[in-house]
């Protein structure tokens, strides 16, 4: 985690937190999502990283990057790195086309 400073909060979910992040050494914002396994029924995040490992070979305009995840085993927590998408959230782009 030390290539990666955490910023302000962009987004919360049940199990997990992102955060805007900067690469200490590049200064590319990338999304940080903090994921606490101990709310998890596994208790683990390995699942999650193999199937993003599994297709962090796909380039397409309308997925986001995976970049890289670790593991934070003393605060039970895993870390994944990803394409930071600038712009409006997800669910409130859906919400105006629908309500």
């Amino acid at each position: 985690m030390e290539k990666y400073v955490r910023k302000e909060l962009i987004g919360k979910g049940g199990f997990a937190n992102v955060y805007k992040a900067t690469d200490i050494h590049t200064l590319k914002e990338y999304a940080m999502k903090v994921i606490d396994t101990s709310l998890m029924q596994s208790n683990n995040c390995d699942d999650e990283i193999a199937l993003l490992q599994s297709i962090s070979y796909l380039s397409h305009p309308n997925i986001v990057k995976y970049e890289m995840s670790f593991k934070d085993e003393i605060n039970r927590r895993c870390v994944i790195i990803m394409e930071y998408c600038k712009g409006k959230v997800l669910i409130e782009m859906y919400r105006r086309r629908f309500e």
